[in-house]
């Protein structure tokens, strides 16, 4: 039996990475936890492999705090230090993967569960260092329309006005400002190029948001058979949130609506015909369809002048986060 103590939901923002995490919670042997970036954030920035055992406290601090009050909600990690101390030895030094998994060891502890879902979408960029560093590892690759991706990206500075109260206005001008179809076109094709490395391993598996909402069931039970655990009818009821184009609900069903959504309106002509020309290739290699265009769009024309003051404005908004990009360069430079 080679059931897995860490899955790692992964992909594009806005893929469905955070609903199938929900489908997963509902199991009596896992537990998801929140969106850590651990990984972008933390681990990233190292300037060296070993700790000190301060810094690991600091370290296990902000995973306790991000775990309780959620990614935006920089309350006091201080108060976790009394935890943090009994969790880590002061006496001893230590790596940035050690922390993480006394940090996953102690909330399954604290859970009465066995296996950890981890569904920060770009830790796809992190893949190779994860399975050195962790064993039983097992990988879902969240896959979805790039039309749907792209409307998703354009109205996600809704978010905070349609349920998700807890999003500071910042996260959400950032959002809006990271938005360009050129811009959101190539991530989408640069997490699959990333994780198509990995294809064909016992250990990944690719899964179509599309084909999970119009199958969800026979769709549950191929993963929970390849993530070896038993399937039951509760992992199907989860709650409809996270929507960046309606507002949340509590109702517990799998809401077939949302897939292919941008043929319903939301996109332009322009937009749609640059996300088919950049991501044709991957679209090919997951079956979804083009629209036909006679002609490239007029609009296509502005998108391309404005791409380099968008592509300024956005690293303007994202200083603190540049670290994924450089770890994407070294990636492409060293494969």
């Amino acid at each position: 039996m080679n059931q897995p103590k860490y899955i790692f939901i992964v992909g594009s923002s806005r893929s469905g990475t955070t609903m199938i995490s929900r489908v997963l919670n509902q199991h009596h042997l896992v537990h998801t936890f929140k969106e850590l970036h651990f990984f972008s954030q933390i681990y990233s920035s190292r300037k060296k492999d070993h700790i000190s055992a301060k810094k690991a406290i600091e370290i296990m601090n902000v995973l306790l705090m991000r775990q309780e009050f959620g990614l935006f909600q920089n309350k006091n990690k201080n108060k976790f230090s009394k935890i943090s101390n009994s969790i880590l030895s002061v006496n001893m030094d230590y790596t940035y993967f050690d922390v993480f998994q006394k940090f996953i060891d102690y909330i399954l502890l604290e859970k009465n569960k066995k296996i950890a879902c981890l569904h920060t979408p770009n830790n796809l960029f992190y893949l190779q260092d994860i399975l050195s560093a962790f064993k039983h590892v097992k990988i879902i690759n969240m896959i979805r329309d790039n039309r749907d991706v792209l409307l998703s990206q354009k109205n996600k500075w809704r978010r905070k006005f349609l349920g998700a109260k807890s999003i500071p206005f910042f996260e959400s001008l950032r959002s809006k400002v990271n938005y360009h179809p050129f811009i959101t076109s190539y991530s989408w094709n640069n997490s699959i190029n990333r994780t198509n490395l990995f294809d064909g391993n016992s250990f990944f598996s690719f899964l179509k948001f599309e084909d999970f909402l119009s199958f969800p069931k026979e769709k549950t039970i191929e993963l929970c058979t390849f993530l070896e655990i038993p399937f039951n009818e509760d992992m199907l009821k989860i709650a409809n949130i996270g929507s960046s184009t309606e507002n949340d609900s509590d109702e517990q069903f799998i809401d077939e609506s949302k897939k292919y959504k941008w043929k319903n309106g939301g996109l332009n002509n322009s937009e749609i015909y640059i996300a088919q020309f950049i991501s044709g290739d991957f679209m090919k290699q997951f079956h979804y369809k083009k629209q036909e265009f006679p002609l490239p769009p007029l609009g296509v024309i502005f998108y391309a002048i404005t791409a380099p003051f968008k592509i300024l404005a956005s690293l303007l908004l994202n200083l603190g986060r540049l670290t994924v990009f450089f770890d994407m360069i070294k990636f492409h430079k060293t494969k």
